[in-house]
This record gives C-alpha cells, structure tokens and sequence, in this order.
C-alpha cells in the first residue's frame, strides 16, 4: 500500500512509456512534474523561457506555431493537431516508446483516435456532458445545490428591460460552453445586452443569472473508483480573483486565485463548498466521469451558491498541486494520473479518508494573470525575465533567476513565470501578457480586488510593457 510520498513516486516510476503535458499553457505541466519526468509538452502558449524547461524539439506549440497569442481555450488545443506542427509530432511519436502516457488538462478528439497516446482523462464525451451550463443547473437542481437567481432563453426571446425585471438588477449572460469568463457577459445597461447579443448571436440558447457582487470561490475535487465504490475528494477552496483592475479591462475575465485569502473565509462556507464538490463528483461517478474536476461559487455570509462546473483541470490546479506537495500530501492531480493509471487500489481507503481530512486545511499562495489592456493586437516591446523580482522605487527589479513560488523567499517577492511572450510575438486582444506567483495572499481585505502592494507591483508590470500596434507604429 502507499503512504507516503516516496512510495508513490515509487510506484510511478515502475510505468512503461514517456510522460506528456496537453494543456493551454505549458507551465501548467508543473502540476505533475514533481512525480513523472514530463518529456513532451503539447500547449497553447509558447513562453521566452520554454526551451529551457524542456528539450525544443519536444514543445509542441500553436503560438509557437503562429506567432501570435491569444486568449486561448480548450479548442484552441485542437489545432495542434493542423499543418506543419502534426508533421513535428509525427516526427515525435516515431522516436519514442509507446505509450505516451498523457496527462491533459481535457481530453482531445485527435488524442481519442490516436492509439499510441495513453490520454489519462476522462473521454471528451462526458466532458461535454458535464460542460454544458444549461444542464449543469439541472444536475444542480436535482442535487438540492442552491444557486443564483436563473432562468433560460434564447437572446433574442427576451430583452434588458425583461432580464432586468427577472433578475432583479443587473444580469450575466452565459452560453452552454466556455471558460475563464471568455464568453461571459455581466450586463448593467441596454447596450451591455447589445454587446452580448451580438457576440454570441441572437439565436443563442443562454443562462441568465442575477448579477451578484459578493467574493468568489474556486475549488478542486477529485473522483477516483476504489475497492469499495466510488470516493470524491475535495480541496479547501481558493478565493477566485475575476476582474482584477489593471490585470483586465473586463470586470468578468478571470485572474488568478488566492489560496492563501481562503483562510480569511469562514469555515462554515469552506466546508460547504467541498460538501457540495463531493456531492457533485459522485454523481459525476456514477455516470462514468474520473479523475479531477473543478466547480466556480459564490458565497453571500454564510450562505453558498454553485455557478458552474468545470470538467477538467482548471487554472487553478496547477498551483495546488504544488502547494500540496509542499505540504507533503498526495495531490488532487496525482490522484488522477493514479486512476487512469490503474493504481488507485495501491491506495489504502484509511489513507484517502486521512489524506480528505487534510485537504480541507487551507493552503498559502496565490497566482496573477496578467492580461492585454489596449483594444487591439499588438506586440510588446519590454525587458522583462522571468525570475524573482521586487518592487524597487516604484519599479520592478529581477534580484534572481527562478521558476515559480518555490523560489519566493520573502513576502516582498513575487516570481514572473516563464511563459513571457517574445517581442515578435502579436498579443492579440484581452490575451495574457503575464502570471505571477506568490507567497501570500493578494487580494484585499474585501476578497475582490487586489492590495495595495499586488496592485502596485501590476501597474510596474505594466508600464514596463510598451504595447506597439502590430502593424507598424508605436504607442
């Protein structure tokens, strides 16, 4: 049985086959690196510092690819799959040992069919299945999961002056599918809804919900198949950081997560929102879906609301994962690479149960994103590194080289990581520009924007980034 940490590396390294990431971005395949030698990483985002992470002819990029960054999504994935990057991995796959065994932030289509890559992911049907907000608020309905005022139409079968009346207020639009707010619309005005309308069609079939302006939360939860049955366990949620002023122009875009403000958060609610996660991953199990999952709440006092369900590793894992590492327990995330491994049962059911108890403690530390501010794409003309930096009269200052919050020596600190985009690259609009870790909690004492020192240390990071239009010209 394994319980301890060295066993369960111990057990890993036994698996035949190379280790893979698939994720949006690259840096996310810390999640598991500290239990498998990650050989290959198929991302979204290509960072300055990449080639030093991992062979260059082993990153698999489509920003790479294009040149160009966007706000990548899970589709985005897919296109790794296209032209002369499917060429590069053919080359890949030719040189390694089968299987690949691949750990992804979602599952893909192309993965699906390629028998030489073990996915180690739930099949992309049931995360679609699980997906879909508008049936999302059905399983939370015959679950008893309370949630924000809601109901659902078609755009063009309603109006602001009804939605408003409905709602009470001001209203967000969602459609069945989307993530880091992408897609999301918080509406105040007639033209809010127009905007809304217009990007996401007037025929689209969308969730209204009322608009509340209370701190939110993010948690992770983990289903796994035992000896004895189904086991969901669930993480002390982080306080999700949506809208953060100088990190976005769009107060619905997500931003990052503070782990370490989830301690200033009531117990009560803490635990309501794992209550609610494990609840949810049963079900989820018995439906056929394992392995990591994450769920979006508000909560309003004491009482908590589920928003949505997101099945997959979300942005937020990856910090986790580390955080508990360092804290020396078995991850979330390690659990799911056990499952689909086959190794679950190498798992005694009084260490999950142990392993539950300690996941409920909150963590320390926190993760930024940075976004594009101008309206347009745009390239970045700065010098920055990735490393450890500090505020040094109003400006950022690298004092060290280093890869993530592990490296964070001082509450002064804060580590730029290594996905920095090149200064050939075109920014694309509302794309992230940055993510920063840190080793404390960011967020001020309201939990919904950030203190005084995180937002100054954004605003350096800003002005030292000189947005020039893409085509020419500077600003």
């Amino acid at each position: 049985m394994i319980e301890n940490l060295y066993q369960l590396k111990k057990a890993l390294s036994k698996c035949q086959g190379t280790w893979a990431w698939v994720g949006q971005r690259g840096i996310d395949a810390y999640t598991v690196a500290d239990f498998v030698p990650v050989e290959a990483v198929f991302c979204c985002d290509f960072g300055e510092e990449y080639p030093n992470f991992w062979p260059k002819d082993s990153v698999f990029s489509v920003e790479k690819d294009l040149g160009r960054r966007e706000n990548w999504g899970n589709q985005n994935l897919e296109k790794l799959w296209e032209g002369e990057i499917r060429k590069q991995i053919e080359t890949f796959i030719g040189e390694v040992k089968a299987p690949v065994n691949t750990v992804c932030y979602r599952s893909l289509a192309a993965l699906e069919k390629d028998r030489r890559f073990h996915v180690l992911a739930p099949s992309l049907a049931l995360k679609d299945m699980f997906d879909d907000k508008l049936r999302q608020l059905e399983l939370f309905s015959r679950l008893d999961v309370k949630t924000p005022a809601t109901f659902v139409c078609r755009l063009d079968e309603t109006n602001f002056i009804e939605a408003s009346d409905i709602s009470d207020g001001p209203f967000v639009v969602q459609p069945p599918v989307g993530s880091s707010g992408e897609n999301t619309y918080i509406v105040s005005s007639e033209a809010d809804f127009d905007k809304a309308k217009e990007a996401l069609g007037p025929g689209q079939r969308v969730k209204i919900s009322k608009y509340m302006p209370v701190p939110s939360l993010n948690g992770n939860c983990v289903v796994l198949r035992t000896r004895e049955g189904l086991r969901a366990l669930a993480a002390c949620p982080s306080v999700q950081i949506v809208g953060a002023h100088g990190c976005t122009n769009r107060p619905e875009v997500y931003c990052g997560n503070d782990f370490a403000a989830a301690g200033k958060v009531h117990e009560a609610v803490r635990e309501e929102t794992c209550t609610i996660m494990e609840k949810i991953g049963l079900y989820m199990g018995s439906k056929g879906f394992l392995g990591v999952f994450g769920m979006d709440f508000l909560f309003d006092g004491d009482e908590v609301l589920a928003l949505e369900i997101n099945p997959r590793f979300q942005g937020s894992t990856t910090l986790l994962s580390m955080l508990q590492v360092d804290r020396g327990e078995v991850s979330l995330a390690v659990l799911h690479v056990m499952q689909f491994m086959g190794l679950v049962e190498e798992f005694s059911q009084e260490f999950l149960a142990q392993l539950g108890r300690r996941y409920r403690v909150p963590y320390a530390g926190a993760h930024l994103i940075v976004h594009n501010l101008r309206g347009t794409s745009c390239s970045i003309e700065h010098d920055l590194e990735a490393g450890i930096h500090i505020l040094f009269d109003d400006t950022i200052k690298r004092v060290r080289s280093g890869t993530n919050y592990r490296d964070v020596e001082s509450p002064n600190e804060w580590c730029i990581l290594g996905n920095l985009p090149s200064q050939a690259t075109e920014i694309c609009k509302d794309a992230r520009i940055a993510m920063i870790h840190a080793n404390k909690s960011i967020l001020d004492s309201n939990l919904q924007q950030l203190g005084s020192s995180a937002a100054t240390f954004v605003k350096a990071l800003q002005g030292r980034c000189r947005m020039v239009p893409f085509y020419g010209g500077s600003e």
